[in-house]
């Protein structure tokens, strides 16, 4: 838990019951009240229990009575009853505390906002990528394999084609060799097209 800050009003010395506090306590009694302000502000809901003031004066090395005439006496610190039993706060505290929880709340805003954004971002850069991947690496990637394959196949097989029929000048020699041919191009076709379709496979699993 942060410790949370405030400014002590400048002028907090010169208002009546402060001066009368330390008319009655010297300047001790002044010390006494800004060490309770101090002591509250790092409290949970910025609350004392009573019952406990004895810690604090053993604390500041003052008389238990001396800090509970400067809590009851000067206007400075309120009595109040809780669960937990009678508790002393200081509206006075409270007020000069709100500076502080506006600037936390609105950093913390600007937190949820800047994180929001981060967020939003991130979201953005990674459908970026699934369309730029899907762009590169198709669902049909396959298909357009297997069309590039083919191609290719084809253009060495029909080369090898023509040049044995170019060879052989007997036209039933020539559908022979063509027949052949084909053949053994239908079973390359086959076995790289299995090839790609588990190249396709294996993408799609990464």
């Amino acid at each position: 838990m942060s410790i949370p800050s405030f400014m002590l009003p400048t002028n907090f010395r010169s208002q009546k019951n402060v001066k009368r506090l330390i008319k009655e306590f010297d300047v001790q009694g002044y010390g006494i009240a800004v060490y309770l302000l101090e002591t509250l502000a790092e409290t949970d809901n910025h609350m004392y229990a009573c019952r406990d003031v004895d810690l604090l004066a053993d604390e500041m090395r003052v008389s238990i009575s001396k800090i509970e005439s400067v809590i009851m006496n000067f206007q400075i610190f309120e009595i109040v009853t809780t669960a937990d039993g009678q508790m002393f706060i200081s509206s006075k505290l409270n007020k000069w505390l709100e500076p502080y929880y506006t600037i936390k709340e609105q950093r913390q805003l600007a937190g949820r906002i800047s994180a929001q954004k981060r967020k939003q971002k991130q979201i953005e850069q990674l459908n970026l990528l699934s369309q730029i991947d899907s762009s590169q690496r198709p669902l049909n990637g396959g298909s357009t394999i297997n069309e590039s394959i083919n191609e290719s196949i084809n253009e060495s097989i029909n080369e090898s084609i023509n040049e044995s029929i170019n060879i052989v000048d007997d036209e039933a020699e020539k559908w022979r060799i063509w027949n052949e041919q084909q053949i053994q191009k239908q079973i390359k076709i086959d076995k790289l097209e299995e090839l790609a379709i588990a190249s396709t496979d294996n993408q799609v699993l990464e």
